[in-house]
């Protein structure tokens, strides 16, 4: 594993670790949910480097199957904004949205953690 990656794994952890103990401590569920926003940008960074990479090496250095690992990429960056965030309903517009739970945030950090590893690994 490179070291970009080994990073953002590494800080996934430690949001995914942080986010269990908010359940229990309310203080810390703005920083946590701060922080997602914060690396669902470092994420974006990753993906587009990486798929640059891969764009600009030989035939021989590509990945196997460029379509996983473009799905690893899309998994990457589309799953926190997915699951992690609530919209309001189409029909009430101005109704308001509470947060997903904490451990909704857990799950899909640590869901986001492998989806990097499997991306580089498949590179």
């Amino acid at each position: 594993m490179t070291i970009l990656p080994g990073i953002v794994v590494g800080v996934l952890a430690l949001i995914a670790v942080t986010a269990a103990l908010a359940s229990r401590v309310p203080s810390l569920e703005r920083p946590v949910r701060f922080a997602v926003v914060a690396v669902e940008a470092l994420l974006v960074f990753l993906v587009v480097a990486d798929l640059g990479l891969v764009l600009r090496a030989d035939d021989a250095d590509r990945p196997a199957s460029m379509l996983t690992h473009v799905g690893y990429a899309v998994a990457t960056v589309g799953l926190l904004p997915l699951l992690a965030w609530r919209r309001p309903p189409v029909d009430d517009p101005d109704a308001e949205v509470e947060p997903v739970s904490l451990w909704v945030v857990v799950i899909t950090v640590v869901a986001v953690a492998v989806c990097v590893v499997r991306l580089t690994q498949t590179r």
